[in-house]
């Protein structure tokens, strides 16, 4: 706790130091939103158009599971006209919110659209989100992105209402464009419907589940903890059991896992971005199909 304590008192010392320049930012005329990751960051760009300015925290590359946000960074919450967070993956910028700037309005897109959850491992997500709380990636359904689109620009709209038409206007163009997208994916992957999918971790559940991806196992269980040697050697038998032949691992999270299992169970290894963002998809759209290409691709593989 004295870590947690001292993490504080130098946001709020850097936040006194930024205020100015924090106000300047704040008296622009384009709202300030700003992100916990790039998925949503670029849903709300969508969404608000040039009427929005976004500013995503997690940095390209970088594992939501494992960040932790730099006191610097807090200063852009006290311009901030609202906060975006998914819930479940970024405790870290609900403390932040809570310690340095809690009258900021905020969106939990998990608190704020329906979807049918998948449980998640207590060990990972209880951190972030209390004990048996559900697997928070939902981003990586389109359906659920365009439920949040909605939402998103109900929250744009109450903080321009002279811009709601507009925002509304957008979200709708949106919702098709993603109505389109999950249709273009789920045609992609009807050849390879029921087959073995090995993630690195429990990222894609919900994308699973869309598209009909059978889930055998997971590389590891808790992201950003080398998994035991017992789970390991569980997750080979498994994996030959399954016939799988390939296993995914991802940008953001890196480690000998991947290479240890893929060697013991004879496949081959491909890499995933569940998050996006330079130098890899730059928007939602462009990262469910440059993952769905890629897990195509490598299930269809003889």
């Amino acid at each position: 706790m004295r870590g947690g304590r001292r993490f504080v008192t130098t946001t709020l010392a850097a936040l006194a130091l930024a205020w100015p320049a924090a106000r300047a930012v704040a008296q622009g005329d384009a709202l300030h939103v700003v992100v916990s990751i790039h998925p949503w960051a670029d849903l709300v760009s969508q969404v608000g158009g040039e009427a929005v300015a976004v500013t995503t925290l997690l940095p390209p590359g970088a594992s939501p599971h494992a960040f932790e946000p730099l006191p610097s960074q807090a200063a852009l919450l006290a311009a901030a006209d609202l906060v975006v967070l998914n819930g479940g993956v970024d405790g870290w910028l609900e403390r932040l919110v809570d310690a340095t700037a809690p009258e900021v309005a905020r969106l939990v897109v998990l608190d704020r659209v329906r979807f049918e959850p998948v449980a998640g491992h207590d060990d990972d997500h209880a951190s972030e989100g209390g004990a048996g709380v559900p697997n928070p990636h939902v981003w990586l359904d389109p359906d659920v992105a365009a439920a949040a689109v909605g939402v998103i620009a109900e929250e744009l709209a109450a903080l321009r209402p002279e811009l709601a038409d507009t925002f509304v206007a957008n979200a709708a163009a949106v919702r098709a464009d993603l109505a389109v997208l999950a249709a273009e994916v789920a045609a992609l992957l009807a050849p390879v419907r029921g087959e073995p999918f090995v993630p690195f971790h429990d990222a894609w559940p919900y994308f699973a589940r869309r598209f009909g991806l059978n889930v055998v196992a997971t590389l590891e269980p808790f992201p950003g903890r080398e998994p035991s040697a017992r789970y390991v050697a569980e997750t080979v038998l498994a994996i030959r059991r399954s016939g799988a032949r390939v296993i995914f691992e991802e940008r953001q999270l890196g480690g000998r896992t991947a290479a240890v299992v893929a060697e013991a169970a004879g496949v081959e290894v491909v890499m995933l971005d569940p998050i996006g963002g330079p130098p890899g998809p730059e928007t939602y759209q462009e990262l469910i199909r440059h993952n769905a290409r890629l897990i195509a691709e490598a299930l269809a593989m003889e």
